[in-house]
């Protein structure tokens, strides 16, 4: 009596069981629709929700937070303040300027980081002082040297702030360039060298061809910070009266919380437009990068 008990108990419990398994089948089918239909979803779907959460989060620590000071003012009236300003040649004049000064920041800091890279393929034991030249850059405190080179620098020029906007980049071009050029196959490498290539043809054929991918990735994390670093360099300048920091320290200077806000945005969009125009070059000249396609691919 007792066995025929525990068996009909057993025999309930598996029933249980599997009565449960099928219960929760469609709802894991549904749960893996749901996930892989989020996956299906394009990459612009998943940046539009983003800006949408952000604004949202934006204007509720605005309206309850921040309602007495007003430090942080509505979404909705900095992008009317940033319309209005879009409007006004004197922003477009400053765009202008700035730009111009993190161009040349951008160029000069990325030769300088070519230099310093590839200085290593004629002496290999020089890798370790470039790294640690690279470090040194990032780690200066951009708003302590700053001053130094103003005094040092002709009034009115805007030294300082292609200076800060070269430093920027050195670090992120040199680790990226020297991580492409070791990506070589040595296999390539010693194909090379049984045809009698030199040092500069494995470069020309080898090297160049391996390290592009990794290049045109630091090229585009540089190309915002070159930015930015000339703006905060104009923070820094004596003489000049034109530029996005100039502004920016005029609206610090009136608190006028909304059109710095503003100010900002035009920041944020200028860089995020470096970044996309390098990503998209980066695109055209290496195709077959499978890693700058997909970092593409969101815009």
């Amino acid at each position: 009596m007792t066995d025929l008990k525990m068996e009909t108990e057993h025999e309930l419990g598996e029933s249980i069981a599997i009565d449960a398994e099928t219960a929760r089948g469609p709802a894991r089918a549904g749960f893996r629709g749901s996930l892989s239909s989020v996956k299906s979803m394009p990459p612009w779907v998943g940046s539009i929700l983003g800006i949408i959460l952000i604004v949202a989060a934006w204007q509720f620590i605005a309206v309850t937070f921040f309602s007495v000071t007003g430090s942080v003012p509505p979404p909705f009236e900095v992008f009317g303040q940033l319309v209005t300003d879009l409007t006004d040649p004197i922003f477009w004049n400053a765009i202008g300027v700035t730009a111009t000064s993190a161009a040349w920041g951008f160029l000069w800091g990325n030769l300088i980081a070519f230099f310093l890279a590839f200085l290593v393929l004629v002496i290999p034991w020089f890798e370790g002082l470039s790294v640690q030249l690279a470090v040194v850059c990032s780690c200066i405190p951009l708003t302590a040297i700053a001053p130094i080179v103003t005094l040092l620098s002709p009034a009115s020029s805007r030294t300082t702030s292609i200076f800060l906007a070269a430093l920027s980049v050195i670090f992120t071009t040199v680790i990226g360039t020297l991580l492409g050029l070791n990506a070589a196959s040595e296999t390539q490498l010693d194909v090379v060298r049984a045809y009698g290539g030199g040092r500069f043809t494995q470069l020309r054929k080898v090297r160049l061809i391996a390290a592009l991918p990794s290049i045109l990735a630091a090229l585009k994390l540089a190309a915002p910070a070159a930015f930015l670093g000339a703006v905060l360099g104009e923070y820094f300048l004596v003489g000049v009266d034109s530029g996005i920091g100039i502004l920016l320290l005029a609206a610090q200077a009136t608190a006028a919380s909304v059109h710095l806000w503003a100010i900002a945005l035009i920041c944020a969009g200028v860089a995020g437009l470096a970044y996309f125009v390098i990503g998209r070059i980066g695109r055209l000249v290496a195709p077959w990068s499978a890693g700058d396609a997909r970092a593409g691919e969101g815009f």
